[in-house]
């Protein structure tokens, strides 16, 4: 792979990019060619417009979707949480609250209050996982790939709610916790070291709670795929779950991230996201056949603009006299690439219901997750 150089490279096959494309960006998507984002998927990617979503399908579909705290998008939902809040105070109960922007990422400006001010969600629990390899390579069929290995992180302080401004103690995200007098190797791990825990421990039930958190990421996922009504084989796009779980190995979905950070800042990083990177690559279809194709139809391009126009040669063009564009294979998608392990379609009832069309099939899928997920 070689970097795009702007003015200087000919042809490009692989763009990442961490914010959203322009709409001419994914019109002018060629067959060779790859993007890291679909379009009209933002909905999950922001705390508020996620949560809401979340709640219409609880109230919808029931208790199979009750896997997200307890929240309040301020200042629309002000009545409802200063009438809980007076509830408590009445009971003599002071619930502590995770305030989170609602556009924010890598812990900016996240404080905890046990007081009334803007809130966006609270916390059941201190221990936090990061599954932030989610990858979906297509959303129209959906096929949705969980990474095998992640990022497990803890605070580089102990846990004291005593003091609720020592984001030292209360939050686990890499970019603060690097700069803690008291961090150390024990402070992250790879979920990979987490299962090897949970077997040592025979009451931990690993295999049960890694099942809760793909039906989570099924769930939350599959009411976006009906906005994405055209199939675009050339986008992908790569999610970062964050998970909290609870005391009674319950997970908790905190928040969906978009293009999950890819920096290392250590060696665990090193380890899980080198080969995540590689892997990535290789879900997205992009393969030496496609640099072959490029470098052909750009030759193309590049001929006829130099070349006078009764002497092109019309047999390597179309009959518009432009390059001839390479033919759109038919996307294959393997149940594995690397340690990408698809999680969706998960079984033949699914398979036929990965085309989004209508609610039916929503109600389909949510069925056949819980018989599979939550037995």
């Amino acid at each position: 792979w070689l970097p795009f150089i702007e003015g200087e490279s000919s042809y490009w096959n692989f763009w990442w990019k961490g914010s959203r494309y322009r709409t001419a960006d994914y019109e002018a998507c060629l067959p060779f060619q790859r993007l890291n984002h679909f379009p009209k998927t933002a909905v999950i990617m922001r705390k508020d417009s996620l949560f809401r979503m979340l709640k219409t399908m609880r109230g919808i579909y029931g208790a199979v979707f009750d896997f997200f705290p307890q929240t309040f998008s301020l200042p629309n939902d002000y009545i409802r949480f200063v009438r809980l809040y007076a509830e408590e105070e009445e009971k003599g109960e002071k619930s502590t609250w995770i305030c989170k922007p609602a556009d924010l990422s890598r812990g900016r400006k996240i404080f905890m209050v046990t007081i009334t001010l803007i809130l966006t969600a609270t916390t059941h629990s201190h221990a936090r996982i990061n599954t932030r390899h989610v990858c979906v390579r297509s959303f129209n069929p959906l096929n949705i790939y969980l990474y095998n290995e992640g990022l497990t992180r803890f605070a580089t302080a102990p846990y004291n709610m005593e003091n609720l401004t020592n984001q030292f103690s209360h939050l686990t995200n890499t970019s603060i916790n690097k700069l803690s007098p008291t961090l150390n190797d024990s402070k992250e791990g790879t979920l990979g070291k987490l299962r090897e825990y949970f077997k040592a421990v025979d009451e931990l039930p690993f295999d049960k709670l890694w099942d809760r958190m793909k039906a989570i990421m099924i769930l939350t996922l599959r009411p976006v795929a009906s906005e994405v009504k055209e199939p675009l084989e050339g986008c992908f796009e790569l999610y970062g779950f964050d998970i909290i779980v609870d005391e009674l190995l319950r997970p908790w979905l905190l928040e969906v991230n978009l293009s999950p950070a890819l920096t290392v800042d250590s060696d665990v990083d090193v380890q899980v996201k080198t080969p995540l990177l590689e892997d990535i690559v290789r879900l997205s279809g992009i393969s030496e056949d496609d640099a072959v194709e490029t470098i052909k139809y750009m030759t193309q391009q590049t001929r006829m603009k130099a070349e006078p126009r009764l002497l092109r040669k019309k047999s390597s063009m179309s009959l518009s006299g432009t390059p001839t564009l390479p033919k759109k294979r038919r996307p294959i998608y393997p149940d594995s690439v690397g340690s990408f392990v698809r999680i969706f379609p998960f079984n033949e009832a699914t398979k036929a219901e990965s085309v989004p069309i209508g609610k039916s099939q929503l109600k389909n899928t949510i069925q056949e997750v819980k018989r599979h997920f939550f037995q």
